[in-house]
């Protein structure tokens, strides 16, 4: 669909989005009741650990996560979008837990996708199915690369989210189901250590999504609510929770300008590419202080290519602090998108274009082309200020197959290789865009551990760097990456090497998302030796003293952290 429409301009709604969930999933009535068994192969006079998970195509029959006595370590998991069972255990969605699993098994036996089936996971009349029904999945590898090492005092809770809910790469409309899952982990490690009669469990989670926009302070709504949940979990009992850095260094997704008072911008180029049938957003944060109503910003339509900028599309001057407000962006005589300003919980202000779809086939379609986004500083007075552009992430993924098709900035002067004709790694003096404060959006809270993905390097000391693209911070935000693990052994090779969907076959994934759960497996170790004492931090300094870190060369730090994770 396209851009959509919004509240009237100078309406208190905020701009929210999210998916509606099929009343056929939903139990209204249900109370959360579930009782988990322990595990007979458990020592529970030694340290336990809970390791959680949210992601996409969790594989939950998987061998791989199988104890001793052939029970699955797998204690909990609940699939979000797939069909209800009545059972009055989740609000929406479907539970498996591990005497479900070992039901399903003495049923079924091996053959795991009639275990798929018979659990709901493949979804049913009307219904999309799992990730899970694809020969890989995300969430196969990354639990896998998390747990599928583990013994059997490492325990499994699970989360996986709908299919349509990770389609839509820009992350708008995830919050309610992350968090919703970061509450599941937490109500069902407390039920897991009845089980095993300890007060409570230390865990390590893992969630290797993100998104590209975003304020990168960690004020947004979604970074603040899981900040909270792990310190609150933290004074209960140690709690890890990494995140990837991202994968968008060299998409040219990221721009700065300084802007004086009085001063106007040079128009900053976006290239929407054609057939794109998803929609497009940018988000512009002003820093404290700065309102739109110091600014004058103008959207441009496509205007001849690299020529100047367009006809005038929307133009936004002023917003009533604590209000949403709203304009339309048109062509051509018709409505192809919104240009608004909010404001955000601790005052900064978000300018957000949202764009329709370029497929021309597609009712009220945005033109494809150069778009440029102009601003004048209307201030009389006043020192320099810095803007912040981020394009959200648009891509075809997984089995949604949404045929989305990524925007970037395309301005001339921002060199994509260098002299070698290698792609250029360092941004361009004097050019807006940067690779540098490329971070997941998802990914600047306090309690965040950082991670990056690294390469093999055989002729540079200390043997690795960061894979091309490998996302970073700018020196001064407040969020860096802490440390990475290797993703390939060289550059010929295209992916670490980890679990498919399916018991047995083995499958290379490639991206932050293969080297976050990597590095939480390492620091479940560390955890569960020494689970005693709440942890004020991330846990880097835990992993430094405990020597699991291969240090970095300094000229790769803002990319790979402290180094890479000794997981070999």
């Amino acid at each position: 669909g396209g851009a959509g429409r919004g509240p009237a301009a100078g309406s208190d709604t905020r701009i929210g989005a999210g998916f509606p969930l099929r009343q056929d999933i939903v139990d209204p009535a249900a109370t959360g009741a579930v009782t988990l068994s322990a595990d007979p192969a458990v020592d529970a006079t030694k340290p336990l650990i809970v390791l959680g998970i949210i992601d996409d195509g969790i594989a939950f029959a998987h061998r791989a996560f199988d104890g001793p006595n052939g029970r699955s370590r797998v204690d909990a998991c609940w699939m979000q979008g797939m069909p209800g069972d009545g059972s009055g255990r989740v609000r929406f969605g479907r539970e498996v837990t591990g005497d479900d699993i070992a039901a399903l098994r003495a049923t079924h036996g091996d053959d795991e996708d009639a275990i798929y089936r018979a659990a709901g996971a493949l979804g049913g009349a009307g219904h999309e199915p799992s990730a899970i029904v694809a020969d890989a999945s995300h969430g196969a590898h990354t639990l896998g690369a998390l747990a599928a090492g583990g013994d059997v005092q490492t325990r499994i809770i699970a989360v996986d989210l709908p299919p349509a809910a990770t389609w839509d790469t820009s992350g708008y409309g995830k919050d309610m189901f992350m968090l919703a899952g970061l509450h599941y982990i937490f109500d069902r490690a407390e039920k897991l250590a009845a089980a095993y009669g300890v007060p409570a469990l230390p865990m390590v989670i893992d969630i290797s999504y993100g998104y590209s926009g975003g304020a990168h302070d960690g004020s947004a709504a979604l970074e603040a609510a899981m900040g909270e949940l792990i310190e609150a979990r933290r004074a209960v009992a140690a709690a890890g929770f990494a995140l990837p850095a991202g994968n968008m260094f060299v998409d040219r997704t990221h721009a700065q300008v300084s802007l004086d008072a009085g001063a106007t911008m040079d128009p900053l180029p976006w290239r929407l590419p054609p057939d794109d049938r998803t929609s497009t957003f940018m988000e512009l944060w002003l820093p404290p202080g700065l309102s739109p109503s110091d600014l004058e910003i103008t959207l441009h339509g496509p205007g001849a290519t690299f020529g100047p900028p367009g006809p005038v599309a929307a133009t936004l001057n002023g917003a009533a602090p604590g209000r949403l407000t709203v304009t339309d962006v048109t062509w051509n005589g018709g409505v192809v998108g919104q240009l608004s300003a909010d404001e955000g919980r601790t005052g900064r202000w978000r300018i957000l274009a949202a764009l329709a779809p370029t497929e021309v086939s597609l009712p009220g379609h945005a033109p494809a082309g150069l778009w440029h986004i102009a601003i004048k500083d209307t201030r009389s007075t006043g020192t320099a200020q810095s803007l912040r552009f981020w394009i959200q992430r648009d891509l075809s993924y997984g089995r949604g197959n949404t045929g989305a098709r990524q925007s970037y900035f395309d301005e001339p002067k921002n060199r994509l290789v260098d002299p070698s004709g290698r792609v250029e790694e360092a941004d361009t003096p004097g050019a807006a865009t940067q690779r540098y404060g490329s971070l997941n959006g998802m990914a600047s809270g306090a309690a965040t551990l950082v991670v990056g993905a690294a390469q093999g390097n055989p002729d540079a000391s200390p043997g690795f760097k960061p894979e091309l693209y490998t996302s970073a911070s700018q020196p001064a935000d407040p969020a860096q990456v802490d440390l990475s693990a290797m993703v390939s052994a060289n550059a010929g090779e295209t992916g670490r090497l980890g679990l498919t969907a399916r018991s047995g076959p083995r499958a290379r994934m490639t991206g932050t998302s293969a080297s976050s759960p990597a590095v939480g497996a390492a620091l479940a170790k560390i955890i569960e030796a020494q689970p005693a004492g709440p942890e004020p931090t991330n846990y880097l300094d835990a992993l430094k003293a405990a020597n699991a870190i291969k240090p970095s060369a300094p000229k790769h730090t803002p990319r790979l952290g402290a180094g890479i994770i000794k997981d070999d």
